[in-house]
């Protein structure tokens, strides 16, 4: 057994811990272990790898209490952190390993192989490594299995690739967000107010890209020294690889780079541009300043074969709207900063306005403890009165997905009557709001709905989706979705590709002919908030809207603090081009029912 010194901090980082966890969750779910025990190991993984202090020295300081004090984390779990720390070993976990091929665990890492598979290929085939994998599935072995074929086999081995090929320096930004923002706040705790004069997150960050691959921090400040000495004595800095007096840069515990630059005032419009990027936008902006006789870099502007000023003269910006409009822009959002035609909408006044947080009126894809759900129905409605909506739909699970309390007719005619009482209620109280009823269907196999027709006609609203036979090949999961996309009672499509950032890719989906269908039907396209899925995308939310989809943004909450990721789903609008009037949800209660199919109206 290894001693405790060797082993913490250095063998065993956030990251370490949190993979134990993870493997754990992994191995008790191809083992058939109670689902709500998985999710238990899964939240304690994602509690430690959203840590940004080390968890050696949360434990260190606070013993098995401070570890039960992190969200998820309860007295049992807390436990085998503390074992895991203190020896460099968990025997709950090597125990379970004893029971699993090692191999078979990695297996679950390629994209498309689930637990379920990877037992399968297991107990099966004798398949026990990601080579065993690879050599069968090129060898057609795989297709022995029930329900496998020669596409199987491709997709297998195309998930191989692509997990040999995950960059694993960048985190997703439902990650690398929170790390980021917490950074922020211990130095602006950690320094006096008035050395802090401007602070900025910059970089893809600023951007809102979906997966981050280190985080630049920009201040200003008269006594750079002593804020970047702040900066590296903050407590979840765990090493420090530059240490200079204009730029350090930092490791936090989970591997994420974090840079620290401090600039003067009359630079930091030109800084806070150029470390924001992206690099094409950059490039074609710097082209855009040499065409006018300027040269742009992180400081400003230097005159070169201007037509009017010797070569030399410089102008300097505190704002980076002054820059941006010294070179005859309007101001571009840092979401649209990716050169896809932003700055020529600039130069001739035509940016969108882009939809804000504020925007939003209500969601209609949420969850409660009648399916999957962790809080009532009336316990979700308070959240979402609480966010300032004045609408939330609950869109429990139907039947045909295995989610425990899944919804068949009877239990929908049973939560409309709750539905009914918790909305009687508000109505009594004078409160404007309203708790609407709707369905998350599944969209099985063949193409067909889990429930009846005569069922969805009476909700108000209902959500289609895709949960299960992900990986059909390209036609037949096409088809499978343009068949319920065209079902009259499909209000919206929820989460159209499927995919997981960094976990699972996206389906197969001919996404080009689903979202003209959408456009013909009038079957909304949602934008799923989870910063997990942010599905939509960008890129094919901006190509809904030339198609003449209207979208909606959810965030497909299970918790009452489910609804806090909005801001994620906003993000990825507004790197679309979307404005507040392509989102339904934006709009006011009759307004937005009225948008769904048939211009249902309910009262």
């Amino acid at each position: 057994m290894t001693n405790a010194s060797q082993t913490s901090p250095i063998r065993l980082n956030n990251r370490d811990v949190a993979q134990v966890f993870y493997d754990i969750a992994d191995i008790l779910e191809i083992l058939g272990e109670n689902r709500f025990k998985v999710i238990a190991y899964r939240n304690a993984a994602r509690a430690i790898e959203l840590l940004s202090q080390d968890v050696n020295r949360v434990y260190q300081e606070g013993g098995p209490e401070a570890l039960e004090a992190l969200p998820g984390i309860g007295e049992s779990i807390a436990q085998k952190i503390a074992e895991l720390l203190e020896t460099g070993r968990l025997g709950y976990y090597e125990e379970l390993k004893a029971q699993v091929p090692p191999g078979v665990i990695e297996m679950m890492h390629v994209p498309d192989v689930g637990p379920k598979t990877a037992k399968r290929l297991w107990q099966e085939l004798g398949i026990t490594s990601v080579e065993d994998l690879e050599k069968a599935a090129k060898e057609g072995k795989i297709r022995q299995l029930k329900g496998f074929g020669a596409k199987s086999e491709q997709r297998i081995l195309k998930g191989i690739e692509l997990m040999r090929g995950r960059q694993e320096s960048r985190l997703p930004i439902g990650v690398a967000r929170p790390l980021a923002l917490e950074v922020v706040d211990a130095l602006r705790a950690a320094v006096p107010g008035e050395l802090i004069q401007r602070l900025e997150i910059a970089g893809s960050l600023r951007r809102w890209k979906e997966t981050i691959g280190d985080v630049d921090i920009l201040v200003v400040s008269p006594e750079a020294g002593r804020v970047m000495e702040a900066f590296r004595a903050l407590p979840m800095v765990v090493d420090v690889l530059v240490s200079g007096e204009r730029k350090t840069s930092v490791v936090l515990p989970s591997g994420l780079q974090v840079d620290l630059r401090v600039f003067k005032a009359k630079h930091w419009g030109a800084a806070l541009q150029y470390f924001t990027g992206s690099k094409p936008h950059n490039v074609a902006l710097r082209e855009l300043a040499l065409r006018q006789g300027w040269s742009l870099n992180e400081y400003g502007l230097t005159a070169t074969r201007h037509p009017e000023l010797p070569d030399g003269a410089e102008r300097f910006f505190q704002t980076e709207e002054a820059l941006y409009n010294f070179l005859g822009l309007e101001w571009i959002p840092p979401e649209l900063r990716e050169n896809r035609g932003e700055i020529q909408a600039a130069l001739e006044g035509k940016l969108p306005k882009l939809i804000r947080l504020q925007d939003i009126r209500g969601e209609v894809h949420g969850h409660s403890k009648w399916s999957d759900g962790r809080a009532t129905i009336a316990e979700m409605a308070e959240a979402a009165r609480a966010r300032g909506y004045s609408y939330w739909a609950v869109t429990d699970h139907s039947v045909g997905l295995g989610v425990t309390g899944g919804l068949d007719p009877q239990a929908a005619q049973k939560q409309a009557e709750e539905i009914a009482q918790i909305n009687r209620r508000y109505q009594e109280q004078g409160i404007d709001f309203r708790v609407l009823q709707g369905v998350e269907v599944e969209i099985l196999a063949d193409g067909s709905l889990a429930l009846p027709d005569e069922t969805l006609a009476e909700l108000d609203v209902v959500v289609a989706s895709i949960h299960s036979a992900q990986r059909q090949d390209r036609e037949t999961i096409t088809e499978r979705c343009l068949k319920a996309v065209r079902n009259p009672h499909v209000d919206i499509l929820g989460h159209p590709t499927g995919r997981l950032l960094g976990k699972r890719p996206p389906t197969e989906l001919d996404i080009e002919r689903v979202l003209q269908v959408c456009a013909e039907t009038g079957t909304v396209v949602e934008i799923n908030a989870n910063p997990a899925r942010l599905d939509l995308n960008d890129i094919h939310a901006r190509r809904a809207l030339e198609l003449g989809c209207k979208l909606v943004i959810n965030c497909d909450a299970h918790a009452t603090d489910g609804m806090e990721i909005m801001e994620y789903g906003i993000a990825t609008a507004r790197r679309g081009w979307v404005t507040a009037k392509d989102v339904i949800n934006t709009r006011p209660l009759e307004e937005m029912l009225a948008l769904l199919k048939d211009g249902r109206r309910h009262g």
